[in-house]
């Protein structure tokens, strides 16, 4: 299995936000977590790639256990998350945000491959490549935040809501970038507000609440249910 999250366990303080919840995927998928607000589809993903502690159950990447490796480490295991807030360095410009991201990467040849590859992907940063990020619409700094978690060329992309606070004219452009990263290679899992449109585009989803993961299927299959569209589509 490309990654298994099992019967995990985890929040913050004294607080249990994640109890018992439970995902796996096979290379090459898009998977995506719906639920209510305050499920705890958020802390699941930071428990999944070590910003939060598992205090029960375990994680498994592409065959290795990575239940107890740190977030900076889950990187080199070819995870990159990318948050919902505080997702680039605003006083810094696009390529600065990008070189942040290839952090770990010392092949100079290889930075402006990659560097390539982003602007291939996202045209719209390759004029602003000197522009502070925090000046970018937010369509635009999405798209930084991306660049930069693709910098290191993951085999998992993590993004927590990546539409959230974008105009609707920006959702669709913005779900179009996420395919098209897929479509690439790159295995794609993600939280999203905008639960029909990712559950379209999805290969499968996943229904989490109250920290348990509730329903799974593919994307066709959530939509049709009519329990997952009266409970978790607002319908």
């Amino acid at each position: 299995m490309f990654l298994e999250a099992e019967d995990l366990v985890s929040g913050y303080g004294d607080a249990i936000i994640v109890n018992g919840a439970s995902l796996s995927m096979t290379e090459g998928e898009m998977v995506t977590i719906i639920g209510p607000n305050g499920a705890g589809k958020s802390t699941f993903l930071k428990t999944i790639v070590g910003l939060l502690r598992v205090r029960d159950g375990h994680v498994s990447f592409k065959g290795e256990d990575i239940t107890d490796v740190a977030a900076d480490d889950a990187i080199d295991h070819g995870l990159c998350f990318v948050p919902q807030v505080d997702n680039i360095f605003p006083n810094l410009t696009v390529m600065e945000n990008l070189r942040m991201g290839a952090w770990s990467l010392d092949d100079e040849a290889v930075f402006e491959e990659r560097v390539s590859q982003v602007y291939e992907r996202f045209p719209e940063l390759e004029d602003r490549t000197e522009t502070l990020a925090g000046n970018l619409s937010g369509g635009q700094q999405q798209m930084v935040a991306m660049g930069a978690g693709l910098m290191l060329d993951p085999d998992l992309l993590i993004l927590d809501e990546p539409s959230a606070g974008l105009a609707p004219d920006l959702v669709d452009e913005m779900f179009e970038k996420i395919t098209e990263i897929n479509d690439k290679g790159t295995s794609i899992l993600m939280v999203e507000q905008n639960a029909r449109r990712a559950l379209a585009e999805s290969d499968r989803g996943i229904v989490l609440d109250m920290g348990e993961s509730r329903m799974q299927g593919t994307g066709a299959e959530l939509l049709e249910s009519e329990e997952v569209a009266e409970l978790y589509l607002g319908t």
